[in-house]
């Protein structure tokens, strides 16, 4: 073999890897085009996703913050009612203890009132006698 018929064998060689090589890029550029779309759209539904997880997340928040704000409310207005009834059982204690003086108080006379109309009783009964 000639040098000539060499470089000619080595220049065919070339030229079909060439070709070779050329249609296989230009198969494998479809492919990673296809990919390369498919890969966006998943990005683009990931985005998406995460959008609609933001804006419920963002919802909950202020649904939590809205329960928490009523619940707060809710344990003001007991407190409130706590503290009136607190007054009132104090106020009905006070009347109860006035009530009790009185009935001692009344009582008591009753009790003098009893005492003293026996003493005159017996006196009376040791003056006829």
């Amino acid at each position: 073999m000639s040098f000539w018929e060499v470089l000619a064998m080595t220049g065919t060689m070339a030229t079909i890897l060439g070709v070779f090589l050329t249609v296989y890029g230009i198969l494998n550029n479809r492919t990673i085009r296809a990919e390369m779309g498919a890969v966006r759209e998943l990005i683009r539904e990931f985005r998406q996703g995460t959008a609609e997880f933001q804006q419920r997340s963002m919802e909950l928040q202020q649904m939590v913050l809205e329960l928490q704000r009523r619940a707060l409310e809710i344990l003001d207005r007991i407190e409130r009612g706590q503290e009136a009834l607190r007054q009132e059982v104090a106020e009905v204690r006070r009347e109860v203890a006035e009530a009790r003086r009185e009935m001692a108080e009344a009582i008591k006379y009753l009790a003098d009132l009893i005492v003293a109309e026996s003493e005159r009783t017996r006196q009376t009964i040791r003056g006829t006698s």
